[in-house]
C-alpha cells in the first residue's frame, strides 16, 4: 500500500495542488436526482460490505462502538444508570456472545461472583478491570471500567442522603473551628 506522501508526489508531477484537492472533494453541484443516485449507490456498497463482514470484524466493530459510547459518556458530567458498571458489563458480555458462565470462566472468576457484579449486588475490584482489559485485547482499557465505577460511586455518595445521615450518627466527635 502506498503512503499518502508517495501518492501526493506522484500526483503532483502531473497535476497542480488545486486539481489534486478538487479531485478528492465531493462536487456540490449535483442535481437532486444525481445526489439520490450517489446515495443509493453508497448504501448498496455499504450494505454489501456489511453482509460480507466476518464474525471477527463484526465483534471488533461492536467493541469499537462500545468504546466510543463510553468515551462520549465520560464527556458528560451526569451519572446515567445505563452506564453503570453492571449495565456496561452486561453489554460487554452480550457483545462477546458468551454465556455468563463461559465468560466468567474466560476471565478466571467464579460465575456467582460475575452474576453478583453484573446485577449490582457486589462492587468490582481493580483485578476484574485488568482482566476485562486483557479479555478485550486492550481495546477497552481498565481505566475505562474504573471511570464507570467511580462515577457510579460518586453519584451514590452525592445522592444517598439516608446513608449519609446514618453513617454520620456513628461519629462521636466532630471537629470545631473558631
Amino acid at each position: 500500500m502506498k503512503k499518502s506522501e508517495q501518492i501526493y508526489r506522484e500526483l503532483s508531477k502531473e497535476y497542480t495542488d488545486e486539481e489534486i484537492v478538487e479531485s478528492f472533494v465531493f462536487n456540490e453541484t449535483l442535481s437532486s436526482e444525481e445526489q439520490k443516485a450517489v446515495e443509493e449507490e453508497f448504501r448498496k456498497i455499504r450494505l454489501e460490505r456489511l453482509n460480507n463482514m466476518s464474525a471477527s470484524e463484526i465483534l471488533f466493530g461492536n467493541l469499537v462502538k462500545f468504546k466510543l459510547q463510553m468515551q462520549d459518556y465520560f464527556k458528560k458530567r451526569a451519572f446515567e444508570e445505563a452506564f453503570s458498571f453492571s449495565s456496561q458489563l452486561k453489554n460487554y458480555i452480550k457483545i462477546t456472545k458468551k454465556s455468563n458462565k463461559d465468560f466468567a470462566e474466560n476471565i478466571g472468576i467464579h460465575a456467582t461472583t460475575l452474576s453478583r457484579i453484573a446485577n449490582g449486588k457486589e462492587n468490582p475490584n481493580v483485578s476484574l478491570m485488568y482482566r476485562l482489559e486483557k479479555h478485550s485485547n486492550g481495546e477497552i482499557p481498565a481505566h475505562f471500567w474504573w471511570k464507570l465505577h467511580a462515577r457510579e460511586l460518586e453519584h451514590s455518595i452525592r445522592t444517598d442522603l439516608e446513608k449519609k445521615i446514618q453513617e454520620g450518627e456513628k461519629v462521636k466527635e466532630v471537629l470545631h473551628f473558631s
